[in-house]
């Protein structure tokens, strides 16, 4: 079966058979591209105010007889592709078509309950003389005696339109409706009896039920105030009368007396007493048989008098009433049980202003990342990613933020009129927005503090990243914190939560490296990354055209994976690597066999590479995207984005390295030449694009450098900005290390 939209439309409505829905289930999750688009029907779907055709609509996706033709499966084959077309670029078209198909399955699949004699009358119509004595004959009762034909027989009835067999079924009462309509009713009379305490132990009628009317009758004279769990006592046997000794037997007769039981024949036996473990509220307690006082016994105490028969039992003392447990009171659940707990709702924190820039916010309600649009307000806890090469500002209070390429960040409420930014990755630019003091809550992938810009053209560039030493397992755990606070102008503090003030100057940086402890050095010339121009002119171009291709009312990864596509190669890859920000990784994969994409490679293996370093989450998604394209040799291409640490070269990964070189598939071959520049930073005219029968020069090169030994890192490899020294006086100061001499070592 062909994964197309009509059939995706009947998979998502369930009207394929088990065995092709489960083949095309099958296939929709293998297709990146049909996932995205399932998602994106569910949420147009969904969507309130959703914009539909006009109903007289002509063209190709507004006739509402194309859009019948299709799903009918009429519409001539060279005209599907483009009616398809329409629907994809559009969600008006594409709610429109799914609406109607969900429709038409509903009401195929459950036939219409349409009373008789309005049956009959719309089966009439089609002959206008029917209709008219069918209108007759339905208001006059009885009906009309029908005319006789020529041999006095009665004249044949016309014969009306056949009744199609999908209206024959279904006449039955539907009692679903009606039963659960009564259960509804009988559960708030019991729930509404119950509030008012009609079913309590203390409601006379409810006594009178369980079979004890004297207490019932009682009940009004009881102390209610001073309850006591009390027994019900058992129907007191009749006494016998012995006829030889002539005595009455009372050895039964309980201590306290009750009402006189009718006279019972002496042949017949008294019913067993019920066993009742209910225990009412107002009952008494029956005494126990007190001793009689004797010399023998002078403590024993005497009994209080018997009560007439009839009379109402005797209240207890107050000493031998029970008292009620304040605990027992506090421990009782409530009736109704608390609800869940109610978040506070989102509020506004600022505001996008970029034009031409690309900012993706994720959407909760649907589950997918859109496209930010100018001048839109951010609201607290909203999801931001920055995307390669872009460049989006956000306008907070005080504040100014800009984000130089890929980054994840994450607006949190104000606290005290201070914005709040949590930054997990990226570049960003700070800086004050004509006020003194400005100040801003950041939490810089765990490095919680508040910066402080004294002046107001105060301004710091801030780099978050992590990072794991070459070779290492990216399972083993998330890498090293590395955070850079640059003070590019002005005067800046920073007060690290729990930690004393701290001045950063001019020009210098504030360094938090793995478990090392901040370190202040400088004085450098600031990174260039700060300045747009840093972004080379093809990037530029690149980003404002596809900027140009995408859409606020789309998902943003759909949009991307037709970006894809297009015909040059900076559009398709700066697609791949917005993409791997989206935890996307199966296109920027494929681009390392496109030897189109020479160009691209390198800036790709960097971002495989920093998805790595993130966390073992994103690691494990890289890793099921390579074992999905490449199945085969999955695992060595995994271990190829590690990259090697110098121990490992020594002990072989060097050769290792220079022989893949030579391997018969290109992403191979791409990798370990991406690995060789990385460690030595020579190319030796190496093409991974072209064949190694092409290339047996080049690879005579690397061969060479492999006997020589110097396949190895000159400087070790750090995660650092390369800060060039400031000249002058200052510049006397030891400098950060540039990349690839780290003066210590990062610790995870």
């Amino acid at each position: 079966m062909r994964l197309t939209l009509r059939t995706m439309l009947a998979y998502l409505d369930n009207v394929l058979e088990p065995a092709d829905g489960e083949v095309l289930g099958q296939k929709i999750n293998e297709s990146d591209f049909a996932s995205a688009l399932v998602q994106r029907i569910k949420v147009v779907t969904k969507k309130l105010r959703m914009d539909a055709p006009k109903l007289d609509g002509k063209g190709m996706g507004n006739d509402a007889n194309t859009v019948s033709e299709y799903l009918d499966s009429a519409l001539p084959q060279d005209r599907v592709g483009d009616f398809e077309r329409v629907c994809l670029e559009s969600d008006k078209h594409l709610c429109e078509v799914a609406a109607c198909h969900q429709v038409l399955t509903l009401v195929l699949g459950s036939p219409a309950d349409v009373p008789v004699h309005l049956r009959e009358r719309v089966y009439a119509l089609g002959h206008p003389e029917n209709a008219a004595a069918h209108t007759v004959a339905a208001s006059i009762t009885p009906p009309p005696v029908q005319a006789a034909g020529p041999n006095g027989q009665p004249a044949a009835k016309p014969a009306l339109a056949e009744v199609p067999e999908y209206l024959r079924a279904g006449r039955g009462t539907n009692l679903v409706p009606i039963l659960a309509t009564v259960a509804a009713a009988f559960l708030v009379a019991v729930g509404g009896l119950w509030m008012i305490g009609a079913f309590r132990p203390t409601n006379p009628l409810m006594r009178w039920m369980r079979g004890n009317p004297q207490v019932a009758a009682n009940a009004p004279h009881a102390n209610t105030s001073t309850r006591t769990p009390t027994v019900v006592q058992p129907p007191v046997r009749a006494p016998s009368t012995d006829a030889s000794k002539g005595t009455t037997d009372t050895a039964s007769s309980p201590a306290v007396a009750s009402p006189a039981p009718s006279p019972m024949p002496e042949n017949v036996t008294p019913a067993p007493p019920p066993a009742i473990a209910a225990i009412p509220a107002t009952d008494v307690i029956p005494a126990a048989p007190m001793p009689a006082v004797t010399p023998e016994n002078p403590g024993a105490t005497v009994p209080a008098p018997a009560a007439p028969a009839g009379a109402l039992p005797p209240v207890p003392p107050p000493e031998a009433v029970a008292t009620v447990d304040p605990a027992a009171k506090t421990a009782r659940k409530p009736l109704i049980p608390p609800g869940p707990e109610v978040k506070p709702p989102p509020v506004d924190v600022g505001r996008y202003t970029s034009d031409g820039q690309v900012l993706a916010t994720y959407d909760p309600a649907g589950g997918l990342w859109k496209l930010k649009a100018p001048l839109e307000a951010f609201v607290s806890g909203e999801r931001l990613i920055s995307l390669p090469t872009y460049r989006p500002q956000l306008t907070l209070p005080g504040v100014q933020v800009t984000f130089a390429g890929e980054g994840n960040a994450e607006l949190a409420p104000p606290a005290d009129g201070i914005s709040r930014l949590s930054v997990d990755q990226g570049k960003l630019l700070v800086v004050a927005v004509g006020a003194m003091n400005s100040q801003i809550d950041l939490d810089l992938s765990g490095i919680h503090g508040l910066l402080t810009l004294v002046d107001a053209d105060s301004a710091v560039a801030i780099k978050v990243l992590r990072w794991l030493p070459p070779g290492m397992d990216p399972a083993e755990g998330p890498g090293a914190v590395v955070v850079e606070l640059f003070n590019t102008h002005g005067r800046v503090t920073w007060t690290e939560a729990g930690q004393a003030k701290v001045e950063i100057p001019t020009h210098k940086v504030l360094l938090y490296a793995g478990a090392n402890p901040p370190e202040l050095q400088g004085p450098f010339i600031a990174p260039d990354w700060i300045d747009a121009k840093s972004v080379t002119p093809i990037d530029r171009q690149a980003s404002l055209e596809l900027e140009g291709m995408l859409a606020a009312d789309r998902p943003l990864s759909l949009s991307l994976q037709e970006a894809l596509q297009f015909r040059k190669v900076e559009i398709r890859s700066l697609a791949a690597r917005c993409l791997a920000c989206l935890n996307e990784y199966e296109p920027i994969l494929k681009e390392l066999s496109d030897p189109r994409q020479f160009s691209y490679w390198g800036p790709e293996f960097d971002t495989l590479r920093r998805a790595l370093h993130h966390s073992p989450a994103t690691a494990a998604a890289v890793q099921a995207a390579v074992e999905r394209l490449r199945a085969a040799e999955a695992k060595d291409v995994y271990r190829l984005l590690w990259a090697y640490s110098p121990e490992q070269l020594e002990r072989g990964s060097a050769n290792h390295l220079v022989k893949l070189l030579e391997h018969d598939q290109m992403d191979m071959r791409v990798l370990a030449y991406e690995n060789l520049v990385t460690i030595t930073g020579a190319g030796e005219l190496y093409r991974p694009e072209r064949t190694p029968a092409q290339q047996r020069s080049a690879i005579q090169n690397w061969k060479e450098r492999l006997a020589k030994g110097t396949i190895a890192y000159k400087l070790p490899p750090t995660p650092l900005e390369n800060y060039k020294p400031l000249a002058g006086p200052a510049a006397t100061e030891i400098p950060i290390p540039p990349r690839g001499a780290a003066a210590t070592p990062l610790a995870p």
